[in-house]
């Protein structure tokens, strides 16, 4: 598998600089992963983040569920009671504040809100329910350099050597042209990785550019 190891290791070979460069090419990794998090590819959609509501308690706080998982962007909030799926509402926070003051009822969930890096739920809970997250994930740097199997360095792996190239040579190495070329590469990828992400998704729509 491809690892951020491995990216630095032809960062360093394709640029002809030495090993002395490599705190410098990791951070400049790190850089673009933080630029690109916020932008959404096929990648870092999911279905699969889940958790158990507690009786009573009204809010959960991100990380949340499992695997644990922040959030862009949440697409639905589906609770299962017994074996029915019911997608809730999504709701203003300052609704769900004057929804919930003073109110003691506990019953199935069926509306919620982001407040305060948490999901509020609208009635707490009478019971444990099962809740499905689907949406807009934050994908983290990996933690070491061996770590295998995250998306950036599989996925997205020409897009974020691309950028950190194009910013090496910007802000590091002093070498506009270069940097010009890189940028163009980076476009490029980054194309190519919002039309995958249209013809995974069905949605064939273009995304806009950050440029």
């Amino acid at each position: 598998m491809t690892t951020q190891a491995a990216m630095i290791a032809e960062i360093l070979d394709d640029t002809e600089r030495s090993a002395g460069e490599t705190d410098a090419v990791r951070d400049k990794i790190a850089a673009a992963i933080r630029y690109y998090q916020p932008s959404r590819f096929w990648f870092n959609e999911t279905r699969d983040v889940t958790f158990d509501t507690v009786p009573g308690q009204i809010d959960y706080p991100f990380p949340l569920g499992t695997p644990g998982a922040v959030f862009y962007k949440i697409d639905a909030a589906i609770v299962t009671q017994g074996t029915t799926n019911i997608d809730m509402g999504v709701e203003d926070y300052k609704v769900l504040e004057v929804l919930l003051d003073g109110n003691s009822t506990r019953s199935l969930p069926t509306v919620y809100a982001y407040i305060k890096k948490a999901l509020r739920l609208y009635p707490a809970p009478d019971v444990i329910y099962p809740v499905r997250l689907t949406g807009h994930l934050r994908i983290d740097r990996p933690t070491d350099d061996n770590e295998t199997d995250n998306p950036w360095f599989v996925d997205a792996y020409d897009l974020i050597m691309c950028r950190a190239k194009a910013q090496l040579y910007k802000h590091r190495w002093g070498d506009p042209n270069n940097a010009a070329l890189m940028t163009d590469a980076e476009i490029e990828a980054r194309d190519l990785l919002f039309s995958a992400t249209a013809d995974k998704t069905g949605t064939g729509v273009v995304r806009s550019t950050r440029y």
